[in-house]
Order: C-alpha cells, then structure tokens, then sequence
C-alpha cells in the first residue's frame, strides 16, 4: 500500500506516519510506502509520476483551501482520498463527499486503528464508486429506447429498445399521448418541462406495460418541416432505475457501516444531536453508551477475520434487538459499537438498557462451527435535558472513558465521572513524553545479574528498560511499559534495547571483563512483526555481537497464545543462532508434549513461584520445573531470589542460574561492571 500524505505541518505528518506504521506492526493494513508532500504543486508533480494505493489530504493548505485543494487532487489522481480536517461539521462532510473525497477524518481524533479503518473504508469506497461509473458505462453503451410522436404529441412508432424496456409493443402504443397530460393520459411523466421548448432533457418515469412506472432519462427534441412547421417529436430514453438505485446504495454508505449496515460515524453523530435536541425541547433525558466486546481481538487473530466480521455482524444483530425502534445503535468501527437511548426519565432507565445489551451478548454464539461467548464493556454518559447545548463529540469522549474505566475495574458498566478526565489527561500526557522519549535519549538499560549458585559469580546479565524522565526521574518500569505495549511503541524502543544490550556486552569485553551472555525480553508486539528475524539478524550485523550471546526472552503466555507462529518464529531465531529462554515458567497453562518440540534453550521459573519457596514443601513447584529442564537438557533459571533460604532450595534442586535482589539488583553499566569486575578478581 503506497500512501501520499499531503501536509504542510511536518509534525502532524510524523505523528501520521507513526500511525501508519503501528498499522502495519498490528496487521491493520498491508505494508507499503510512505510518501510526503508538503504542498499542493509538490502533490500534483509528484502525481504526475506515480500512482498512490490511497491519498491523506490535510483540508487546509498554504496554497489553496477546502473543496479547491480536494478537487485538484481528485483531478491528479484515481487513487481514494481521505481528508484530515480540524472542523467538525457534517454539511462540511457531504461537500467533501461530493468533491470527490471517500472520507474525512477530524484531527485531534485520529489514532493508528481509526486511521487504519477510514484507509480501508476509503478503498473499498473507491471500489463501490469505480463500479457504479462501470455500470454508468455500461447503461450509456446499452442501445436507448426512442418513441416517435406526431404534432400533436401522439405516438406514431416506437423503436426495438422501447419494446424491451417498456414491455409494450408498437402496435398498442400508437396513438398514445407521449406526454402525460394534466387529465393523467399519456406515457411519459415528467415534472416542469417546458412545453413550447424545441427541445429538453429530465428525468422522468414511464409507464411499463405491468402497470410499474419506470425511472427514465428522457430527452425530447422537436422535428419542423423544411418550413419550420413542428411535425414530430423524438423522445430518447433510457432506465435509470439501477443509476437510482446505486445512488441511494451511495448515499446508505456514506451513512451506513458496510459490514453491520448500522449507522456508521457520521451519521452516529447526526442522530445524537437530534436526540439532544428534542429531549432539550420536551424535557426528557438522553443516556449514550459505548461498549466494545471483550477479547475480540484474540478472537479475531485466532479463527480470522472472516469469523471476526460475523461475529461483529451478530453482535450488531443483537444489539439492535435488545433497544426500541426509537433508539439508534451504531458501529464506530472495530469491535466499538455506540448506543443512543431517547426520552429517558432518569439514569436508571439506561442502566436497566445496559443489562438487556450484555445479556444480549452474553448468550453463545454458534458461528463456523465455533460456539464462543462474548461480554461487553460499557461506558455510560447521562445528558439531561440542560446539557443539550454541550458538544456531540464530548459526550463520546466521556462515554468513550466511563467504558475503559469499567473494562478496567471489571465492572459491566460505568457511568462517566468528572475524576474520569483526570486520569485520561494524565495518561495522554504520559504518553506524549513517551513519544520524545525514544528521539531525546531518555531510555537507559539497567543489567541484572544472572549468578551460578555455589559460587555466586556473574556468568550473564538481563537487560531491563528504565526511563529516565527529565521532571519525574526513573519512571517505574510497570507505569510506563504497559502503555509502549498499548501504542505500539514497544516495537521501536524494543528494537533500541536489543542494539544497546548488544553493544554494551562488547563494551564490557573491551574494558577487558570476560564475555558473558545478555538476556532481552522480547514483547508480544514484537513477535508480530513479519520481519523480526531479519532485525534481530541486522543488528547482530551491525554490531558484531556473536548471536550465540545473545538470549532472546518469550513469556510462557506469549508462546501458549499463538503456538504455530511462535513455533515457526522460534526455528527462525535458533536458526540465527541466538538462544531462546521460555520466561515466567510455570504460570501458564502449556501443553508439556508441545513444549518438548519447541527450539527452547532454557526455562525461567516465575518470580511468583519462588516468592513462595519457604520450605520443602513450597519448593515442589520450582523443583518440578528445575527436574523437567533438566529432563529435557535445558537450563534452568531461577529469578526473584531474595532471600538465602530460597537460594539453599534452588541450590540443592540442582538450578542452573538465579538472579534476584539476594545476588543483585539492577544496576547501569558501570555498576555492573564493577561487580563483573569483583568477581574476576
């Protein structure tokens, strides 16, 4: 997928870019080119050359703005448009639409999943226009029906298109008025044409022989006689029912999800206001709710995205069921559904909707042979009759975090509070200085020790991110990974802490310290990159570290979750020569027989396991896991030891390695080679 970004502002572009590449890390869209252009002329050149899957058009440019730039690009280029705008407004929507745009999308909402879908919807848009001209083509090349009248407007022949298209043959409409009269006689019906005009075009509708009148394009032209008297008058027509119908298919798209055929975005909104506005006018309450289903996504990736599409079309089904005729239920995109419920009296009345919805969900779903059950999430927002003045795209926002605040505390629904915004504010802020982390040099690598248990010397090092903030100092590692995980700025920190662990394992060895192996956590986004094996391979390249030092950490879970593509992954890094530990052993739910077939060098015991070893008995655990690598000639690892007790157990079990407070904290570079040092000493 090559894509034009057409922007002035260089830093909205990068932000675009950073979505676009997050799209493709999470499989949103096919992988492709980025191409930017900082103005129209620069566009139009540059359109000249090459032809784009998709253009991103900023509305407002130096150069030119709105419609003007919009019309000038679709002149440049066949490619779908998809225009990014600060104006929320939806008349602005419908003239885009118009001028040639398959989308629009407001700025400050944007993000990697709702740019990925409106480049979809925009191709597929494009494809259902390019087949409505297909067909437009097809009807103009289509042999045209033509009726021949007298001067007075009775038909005198008709030709072998009429027949077909009208089912009346020539013999029974000859002497039949061409035009309706206002007594109701006639064959054509058309609305304000101008009887004394030589000649016009209108649509119009004509009368088929079963009684159904036909859409029609009619044009009439009148036939004088070498001395200007009228003496006939040519109609030429042609169906245009499935042009009309084609045209309401359009305009249901521009309105409708084409997956669920729900309201979509746009229309989502239209409706909201309406809805506040009439309960402002009868003084009745509205309730917004946002849900999205739970574990759609691990759904989705497991059996596929045509099992995802039914299940999101079942799910639409259901919820439509579950409210009245006067309610509105609507896609947003992805598995996020909205819901508007009118002339409510109180907030309880949408909770009692809110249960009827997660009930709805909650029964099995049979689909491809599959039965699964989904929940749902809901956030909702109360709006009593004063707050029909407030901001449509507020109430989403706030409905948007009442549902991630019950997906986070397990609840089935919440309603939206003010403390609510807080909480979002402060993670957007965080956020943000994740994403100048990387670029100004935030992130450091602290090493932990990996030590043999009887002589408690270092034979290797786990590199674990820390961020060092510039107001806050070291942010804790469980406040701001999680959230690298979320945006997908896992995948490029992820591949700066290989590069890093990399090089300082050769910086060691040039200050002498005798070579040791580094362990690096590989992240479940990581994993999803296609191209993983050929970066980790790159970057052994370009630094010269012998793979054979560097291990590569999975989590048992990670492994468990997607076997075949972790599998298949595992013999592309063993391949590389790199070693491969499985971490937090013990904590998942494997399939030991599978397990023995996995290319794993090592087995970590979870920390949460050994936390526990106080005595014989509560090391049974750790002693079965250290007993099963062992059996199957893997080293074992035991991390989490903090204590001398816990160290003896471990010891006696035979493990290979531990690492924990008890044997070393972590630690930046220079401590830990003072501590390889000290022991080389």
């Amino acid at each position: 997928m090559d894509i034009l970004i057409i922007e002035d502002n260089r830093g909205d572009a990068r932000l675009i870019r950073v979505y676009l590449e997050e799209a493709w890390v999470l499989g949103r869209l096919p992988e492709g080119k980025i191409h930017l252009a900082e103005s129209l002329a620069e566009a139009k050149a540059w359109l000249g050359r090459s032809a784009p899957t998709v253009v991103l058009l900023d509305l407002a440019l130096p150069d030119s703005f709105g419609r003007t730039s919009l019309e000038q690009v679709a002149r440049a280029t066949d490619a779908p448009i998809v225009v990014l705008t600060g104006q929320e407004d939806e008349r602005l929507a419908e003239d885009l639409i118009a001028a040639g745009a398959q989308d629009y999308l407001l700025k400050n909402e944007i993000d990697a999943q709702i740019l990925a879908r409106a480049l979809r919807y925009a191709c597929e848009r494009k494809r259902a226009e390019e087949r409505l001209r297909l067909s437009a083509q097809i009807l103009d090349a289509a042999l045209e029906g033509i009726a021949v009248a007298d001067a007075e407007g009775r038909i005198v022949s008709v030709n072998r298109a009429f027949t077909a298209l009208t089912g009346w043959h020539e013999t029974e409409v000859v002497g039949m008025p061409l035009l309706r009269t206002a007594s109701g006689a006639g064959f054509f019906r058309c609305e304000g044409y101008p009887e004394d005009a030589e000649q016009f075009q209108r649509e119009a509708h004509c009368l088929r022989r079963n009684g159904v009148e036909l859409p029609v394009w009619l044009g009439v032209s009148n036939l004088a006689d070498a001395c200007g008297r009228l003496r006939h008058r040519v109609a030429v027509f042609s169906d245009i029912s499935q042009l009309k119908r084609k045209e309401e298919e359009l305009r249901h798209l521009a309105h409708h999800d084409p997956l669920t055929g729900l309201p979509n975005r746009l229309l989502f909104h239209d409706r909201l206001a309406q809805a506040r506005l009439m309960a402002a006018r009868h003084g009745r309450g509205v309730a917004l709710l946002m849900l999205d289903l739970d574990r759609f996504k691990r759904i989705n990736d497991s059996l596929g995205h045509a099992f995802g599409d039914e299940l999101l079309r079942e799910a639409g089904r259901r919820l439509q069921e579950a409210v009245r005729a006067s309610d509105t239920v609507a896609r947003l995109g992805g598995d996020e559904f909205a819901v508007i419920l009118t002339d409510l009296d109180r907030p309880e009345a949408a909770t009692r909707v809110a249960e009827k919805l997660r009930a709805a969900l909650a029964a099995p779903l049979s689909l491809a042979g599959n039965e699964i059950v989904v929940g749902a999430s809901i956030g909702i927002v109360w709006l009593a009759p004063h707050e029909a003045s407030s901001e449509t795209a507020r109430a989403l926002e706030q409905a948007d975090m009442a549902m991630y605040h019950a997906k986070r505390q397990g609840l089935p629904y919440a309603f939206f509070e003010a403390k609510m915004q807080e909480g979002t504010r402060q993670r957007l802020a965080l956020e943000a200085d994740l994403r100048r982390a990387l670029e100004e040099n935030q992130f450091v690598l602290h090493y932990q020790p990996q030590v043999e248990p009887d002589s408690r010397r270092v034979i290797g090092a786990e590199a674990l991110l820390r961020w060092h903030h510039p107001v806050r100092g070291l942010v804790p590692p469980a406040e701001f990974i999680p959230l690298l995980e979320e945006t997908g700025l896992i995948v490029p920190v992820g591949e700066w802490v290989l590069r890093q662990a990399c090089c300082q394992a050769l910086a060691w060895d040039a200050e002498g310290l005798p070579p040791l192996r580094v362990a690096v956590n590989l992240s479940a986004r990581q994993l999803r990159q296609p191209d993983l094996v050929e970066r980790i391979a790159a970057i052994l390249e370009e630094t010269g570290l012998p793979a054979r030092r560097l291990e590569l950490e999975l989590t048992e879970t990670m492994v468990v979750d997607n076997p075949d593509i972790a599998g298949r992954l595992l013999d592309r890094l063993k391949a590389l020569g790199c070693r491969i530990a499985l971490d937090d052993f013990g904590t998942g739910a494997s399939s030991l027989g599978y397990l023995m077939h996995l290319p794993v060098d090592t087995l970590k015991i979870a920390g949460a396991i050994v936390y526990q070893i106080r005595d014989r008995v509560d090391a049974a655990i750790a002693e079965a896991v250290i007993g099963l690598a062992r059996g199957m000639s893997l080293a074992s690892v035991a991390e989490g030891v903090e204590t001398e007790e816990q160290l003896a157990i471990l010891r006696a079990s035979r493990c290979n390695v531990v690492q924990g407070y008890l044997l070393g904290h972590p630690m930046p570079p220079h401590e830990f080679a003072q501590r390889l040092a000290a022991d080389t000493g």
